[in-house]
């Protein structure tokens, strides 16, 4: 965020320093004898005779503009050390467990800020031989944690942690009940295909992954979903994420606990 308000603070001083030119400078220069430019000398002339402007320097008034640019380099600095480590120590913390794709000797930490205060904090490799990708999108009115592993499962899936907006949700769609008290209570699921879901729910080595994800882990939303290569890919999604206030020991446990649900979502697959 830095560097963007650095650029913006060169460009105003570049504006302002092109408008004494235009302004100041220029119509003081005595014509030159040459028709077509003494004709923008006089035009500029006439303009600066109806604007009044003639600063003796470009940065004259601006003490209060150059005040404000300092409180925000300030803020955007201050930003910097407190956000960009936390996140990034956050997606490292995923970066150590998995293997590196080809060519790299360890899974790189990527960081990208943009415009609009948004920082994207990014990793990926495979675990347990399937591709995945680690993201940390932070803005100023929210943040949130996506983890995304291969997986080819047989059916649409959407879990979401039991709320008022999941239940809303749920409302104009179908919710299965998976006959799991602690499940039910735990997580809202839908999916297109109802029997076959309430029973891969409800399996002895699922359901304490699917609590481990929602109750232990934080996690607000599992769904199938396709990658940006148009891969099948399972999704976890961590809503009002806080890289500070994140167990990094988590890590491991989400990626063990996805991993396993997409092996035996698949393996489900191959039963149908």
């Amino acid at each position: 965020m830095t560097r963007y308000v650095v650029l913006f603070g060169v460009l105003i001083a570049a504006s302002l320093a092109l408008m004494w030119l235009v302004f100041t400078v220029l119509p003081a220069l005595p014509n030159t004898g040459i028709a077509s430019f003494d004709s923008i000398l006089q035009t500029l002339r006439l303009i600066t005779a109806f604007n009044r402007y003639n600063d003796p320097t470009p940065f004259t008034g601006t003490g209060p503009l150059f005040q404000l640019w300092f409180v925000l380099l300030l803020i955007s600095i201050a930003g910097d050390k407190l956000i960009k480590p936390a996140a990034k120590a956050a997606v490292s913390s995923f970066a150590v467990a998995l293997l590196p794709e080809m060519g790299q000797v360890a899974c790189k930490v990527t960081q990208d800020s943009s415009w609009g205060a948004e920082l994207r904090t990014k990793t990926s490799g495979s675990f347990q031989g399937r591709r995945t990708t680690v993201l940390v999108l932070q803005r100023p009115r929210f943040s949130y944690l996506t983890v995304e592993m291969g997986c080819r499962a047989p059916w649409v899936l959407d879990i979401r942690k039991r709320n008022l907006a999941s239940e809303a949700l749920a409302f104009a769609g179908t919710p299965i009940k998976t006959g799991d008290e602690a499940l039910d209570e735990t997580v809202v699921v839908q999916g297109d295909d109802e029997v076959a879901i309430r029973q891969w729910a409800r399996a002895a080595q699922i359901q304490p992954k699917l609590l481990s994800l929602f109750q232990a882990y934080g996690i607000t939303s599992l769904t199938t979903e396709t990658g940006s290569e148009e891969e099948p890919i399972l999704r976890a999604h961590y809503g009002r994420f806080r890289p500070r206030l994140f167990p990094l020991e988590h890590a491991v446990g989400i990626l063990s606990d996805l991993a396993g649900l997409a092996a035996s979502a698949e393996v489900a697959s191959i039963h149908d």
